[in-house]
């Protein structure tokens, strides 16, 4: 199991995309503030299983006092590397300077499409929202290929006063051009939900409890149109998922583990679709932090696992970073 912190002094919160050639892409935000202050995502890019990364691109550029941090990621049927990023107003150039959230206004997302593997972008408007729910559609993890031209992404709603979310799957026909068509995954506070779809009409869809911050587990046998509840998955303070299947046809959940004096990253694995999950096992200990977590994970071509997050910091490095663990599903499984 090889540690190491790969982007230093950005908050990140690192979504993981791994390409047909086996390239990856980390989409990462770039400031050192949990979005306090004018900034975006960036693409990093590895051609070496994670051993390097560099810039590569960024999908959509922040206006003036303006950010985009929130975003959802993937691959469209054609190859075009997708993300959509949503953001903030009211952003300063210092954090210092900072308005609370209650006094700034989500920005509508916008659809970036890349057909160089990230390095440029092409941006539209997303152009969808919930009938009858006033709030802005928020993009978050991963994006799926549900069939043909078919691709699903997870959003979210959120009240002003941050009280009280909506999860729900949105959905394009026509590989990610246009959005015209939602499922409802909870509307009871919901949010940072993480697909994963076994073919195109059974799914699951592992969601975050706001303000109690446990992550339930939701069911689809109908393409995402309709989800269920089907369990809890963790206690308080653990969240929000990830999930990704295996060579060896698993699941496997990675989670942060945001526990006073004991943050870090979780992960444990399903041999049954997401019917029962194992006991879950420690892959990063933080220690005392004030933020951390987010994590992603990728199975690289010889098997090895490549999982990024983020940290305020730790006792040697104190600001924050995006961490990497390479590691063997042998060694904690």
């Amino acid at each position: 199991m090889q540690r190491t912190i790969v982007m230093d002094n950005m908050c990140g919160w690192p979504n993981l995309t791994q390409f047909p050639d086996g390239s990856l892409i980390s989409s990462v935000f770039n400031h050192p503030s949990h979005g306090l202050a004018e900034s975006e995502v960036d693409c990093y890019r590895s051609v070496d299983g994670g051993y390097t990364w560099h810039y590569h691109g960024t999908p959509a550029k922040h206006e003036p006092e303006r950010n985009r941090m929130n975003v959802a990621c993937g691959l469209a049927a054609n190859g075009d590397f997708l993300v959509l990023a949503g953001g903030w107003d009211r952003r300063p150039k210092r954090k210092e300077d900072a308005l609370p959230w209650s006094e700034c206004n989500r920005l509508p997302a916008v659809v970036c499409r890349s057909n160089d593997q990230g390095k440029t972008f092409t941006t539209t408007a997303f152009n969808y929202s919930i009938p009858g729910n006033e709030n802005v559609l928020v993009p978050y993890g991963d994006m799926f290929i549900v069939e043909g031209n078919r691709l699903a992404c997870a959003c979210y709603t959120c009240s002003k006063d941050m009280k009280f979310t909506k999860s729900y799957i949105v959905f394009s026909d026509d590989d990610g051009y246009t959005w015209t068509s939602h499922g409802v995954i909870s509307e009871q506070n919901y949010h940072e939900t993480a697909l994963w779809f076994h073919d195109s009409l059974n799914g699951i869809a592992i969601s975050r409890k706001n303000l109690i911050d446990y992550v339930d587990q939701f069911g689809t046998t109908d393409g995402g149109k309709t989800w269920t509840f089907q369990q809890r998955v963790t206690m308080a303070g653990v969240h929000p998922a990830h999930v990704t299947r295996l060579d060896s046809g698993f699941l496997l959940m990675t989670c942060g583990i945001r526990l006073k004096n004991n943050w870090g990253i979780g992960v444990c694995v399903s041999k049954d679709g997401g019917d029962s999950w194992s006991r879950m096992a420690g892959l990063c200990n933080f220690g005392q932090l004030s933020d951390g977590g987010y994590p992603a994970t990728v199975q690289l071509s010889d098997g090895e696992l490549l999982t990024h997050y983020y940290a305020s910091g730790v006792p040697f490095h104190e600001r924050y970073f995006v961490g990497q663990v390479k590691w063997q599903y042998s060694e904690l499984f």
